[in-house]
């Protein structure tokens, strides 16, 4: 290096000393972290890339971002590729940097993609979905980058978002064509082609890829093309057909049973079944029992009992009861991301019988699973919110310690997962499950059905039902709907919703709820009876965020980590709640406890996201009128 850049780069670091302070503040306070950083912007490169490399992501949020100076552009970059940035700010930058490059959004993201290391898997993935969604006559722009990316040596991910942009602006024929002329470049293709967004697109190229379901050749372009074959609308049962063969051969298992399992099953041929269950079946028993818990297994089986459905009932108990015997019973749940619901809301076990639980969390905060007793959810949820952020003797956090809790699981952080082995209930019945995280228990609910007999009970007909159906509202579809307020509106069932949607776990309205959240007795008054501005503030509670509601991730020693607000800090101490009750307010010494401040609000922003527009409606009449019956708005 230089002797010049190092004195740039000394100077620098005395001024950011002299106007951030040190790590806890100029006068220790933890809460200096989320303060706006101070940055000199029109330094040299190596300066300012040492700048922004400092910063967290929540403090390149807080950072001016403009269009108007060149400038800006490092900035902009680093928050276009920076990893753990939500995608919602990547498309923010890209669209600012075409604005101060005078090019287009896909240019930006092409050369997003670029910059990003290969090991930058999530990144390649963020910025890949949002280059595929771009309009056709932009990506048309960039038709030769796309091109010389596609053909190229670069990450499979850019790879294959490269040709899945292509397949909506190039004609199938002359885009397999350019795949064939460069090595490898085949397999890439194929396995773009699910990223691709229009059906008819993707539908185009059946005729290609389901001729290369077959035993040999490339094993990478198989692969792909199997995964592809369940994403040609139109060609479904062609498509069943052909991987039902390859099970036979025995080729690529567990990825012909996930692409199975996409196929609509009313797209499934009658003829066949038998033998595609029987093919399955044996191949499912070469499967070492010590692996048989794992996900690719897990698939195998879960087909098996798919086909085992879709059969007469003579048929069905015996095919179903073969794939079952092969391993213990394993429940797989999840999480929506954004939503705070489960993936699932019901479970089946089967009386006293083994069970093992894989849940995955996918959602940006935390959540665990609680089993309870018949009944007993209410009951669990409330004593959940009153404990204080302090682990159990088995390090969980929020799991009350009554004999109604019959199994739960630590607080799983995002993107964990954890399996949880137990015998389920010895007495059939409706046993409820729910993540106790505080404010949570009213909206993460599901059943554990636990039957005499699981395989009769499954043979009948009985499925689990799907994810809950999700509406991804926008302020744009339901502003047209908010005059409907002024009268009429359902009194009982806004204050149902304000239970049952989860509010009352963090808000007060009158004598109803608790304060953990802000109080919302006069919202109206406090948006000047802007209905839209309080529509607009559920639907995004991340976008303006009040600095009494920032959440922090505590860690105290090497507890696992919470979350909560600081209520007040001293020069020694920090005051934290953790949850709605007084009991979930503690102060520990600033040497004791690490804090990290969170960009993304504890309120998720999907909360309206189960409700139909009628729904909607009277729990926003019931917060305009801060719970008051005799409103105009519950008027006839």
């Amino acid at each position: 290096m230089k002797m010049k850049t190092v004195g740039h780069l000394l100077a620098l670091m005395s001024l950011l000393a002299a106007s951030a302070g040190p790590a806890l503040g100029a006068e220790g306070s933890m809460l200096s972290k989320v303060e706006k950083p101070i940055l000199f912007l029109d330094k040299s490169p190596v300066i300012v890339k040492y700048q922004l490399g400092r910063l967290s992501n929540e403090q390149l949020l807080l950072a001016d971002r403009e269009t108007t100076h060149p400038k800006f552009i490092p900035l902009w970059e680093v928050i276009l590729g920076r990893p753990g940035m939500a995608p919602k700010f990547r498309l923010e930058a890209a669209e600012a940097l075409a604005k101060l490059n005078k090019s287009d959004v896909p240019t930006e993201l092409l050369a997003g993609i670029k910059r990003a290391p290969a090991a930058q898997v999530a990144v390649l993935a963020d910025l890949s979905k949002l280059l595929v969604t771009q309009k056709p006559e932009d990506l048309k722009k960039s038709q030769s980058a796309l091109e010389a990316l596609a053909g190229g040596d670069g990450p499979e991910a850019a790879r294959q978002a490269a040709f899945a942009a292509l397949v909506g602006i190039q004609p199938a024929d002359a885009l397999w064509s350019l795949a064939q002329a460069k090595p490898g470049a085949l397999a890439q293709l194929v396995a773009g082609l699910p990223l691709a967004q229009e059906g008819a697109k993707r539908a185009a190229f059946a005729g290609k890829v389901l001729p290369l379901l077959v035993v040999g050749g490339d094993a990478a372009t198989r692969k792909a093309a199997i995964v592809a074959s369940a994403k040609l609308p139109g060609s479904e049962a062609a498509a069943f057909g052909a991987l039902a063969k390859l099970i036979s051969a025995g080729t690529d298992t567990p990825t012909i049973a996930r692409a199975m399992l996409v196929l609509p099953r009313e797209s499934w041929p009658a003829d066949g079944l038998k033998a595609t269950a029987d093919a399955l079946l044996e191949q499912a028993k070469k499967v070492l029992v010590a692996d048989r818990v794992q996900n690719d297994f897990l698939d195998v089986q879960q087909l098996g009992y798919q086909l085992a459905a879709k059969l007469p009932k003579e048929l069905s108990l015996p095919v179903r009861k073969s794939f079952s015997t092969l391993g213990v019973n394993v429940i797989r749940l999840g999480t929506l991301h954004e939503q705070m619901f489960f993936d699932k809301i019901q479970l089946v076990a089967e009386v006293g019988k083994p069970v093992e639980l894989v849940f995955h969390n996918s959602d940006a905060m935390q959540h665990n699973w609680l089993l309870a007793q018949v009944g007993a959810a209410d009951e669990i949820g409330l004593a959940a919110e009153k404990l204080p952020p302090q682990p159990d003797s088995q390090g969980r956090l929020y799991v009350p310690a009554s004999p109604k809790v019959l199994q739960a699981s630590k607080m799983l952080n995002p993107n964990d997962t954890l399996r949880l082995r137990f015998d389920a209930p010895k007495e059939p019945g409706d046993y409820p499950f729910l993540c106790t995280y505080p404010g949570h228990s009213q909206r993460m609910r599901g059943i554990l059905k636990v039957v005499k007999d699981l395989d009769e009970y499954l043979a009948q007909g009985h499925a689990e039902p799907a994810a809950p159906v999700i509406t991804e509202w926008k302020l744009a579809d339901l502003e047209p709907e908010l005059a409907k307020l002024g009268k009429g509106r359902n009194f009982a069932k806004g204050k149902e919703l304000f239970t049952t949607v989860g509010c009352i776990g963090c808000h007060k309205i009158g004598a109803d709820g608790v304060l953990w959240g802000p109080e919302l007795t006069a919202v109206a008054a406090k948006y000047k009876g802007d209905t839209k501005a309080v529509l607009a503030e559920i639907l995004e509670p991340s976008k303006n965020l009040e600095p009494r509601y920032r959440p922090f991730e505590f860690t105290v020693g090497n507890d696992d980590p919470f979350t909560g607000f600081v209520l007040k800090e001293e020069a020694d101490t920090l005051t934290v709640q953790t949850g709605p009750s007084e009991t979930m307010v503690k102060k520990f010494a600033k040497k004791d406890i690490k804090a990290q401040p969170q960009s993304n609000s504890i309120m998720p922003p999907g909360l309206l996201n189960l409700l139909n527009k009628e729904q909607i409606l009277d729990l926003l009449a019931f917060l305009q009128a801060g719970g008051d019956a005799k409103h105009a708005a519950f008027k006839p």
